[in-house]
């Protein structure tokens, strides 16, 4: 049980630092757009930043539901590669149009 209890909260953490590295990433694209004098190629749309940092938001929620034990870990898990698959399908799909 204590085994159980300790893979529990590690995997919450790791599901949480992920989303936290996602969230950070799509903000620092948005600094990086609007505060710095880089010239990009290709941008991708404000909505589309605020729309992966939402998915990275509700990933880290889902993270802190396995950690309090409130949620299984393989639904979350589920779950979370769905919003990333989600994600990085909607910044293709806006790279291709």
């Amino acid at each position: 049980m204590l085994l159980q209890r300790k893979v529990q909260l590690i995997l919450g953490f790791v599901q949480m630092l992920l989303s936290e590295v996602w969230i950070f990433r799509m903000g620092w694209l948005y600094y990086q757009y609007h505060y710095t004098d880089l010239l990009f190629a290709f941008r991708y749309p404000d909505w589309l930043l605020f729309l992966n940092i939402g998915l990275g938001l509700l990933n880290t929620y889902l993270g802190y539901r396995v950690l309090t034990g409130r949620l299984a870990i393989l639904r979350s898990y589920v779950l979370m590669l769905c919003l990333i698959v989600l994600g990085s399908l909607l910044n293709l799909s806006y790279t291709y149009l």
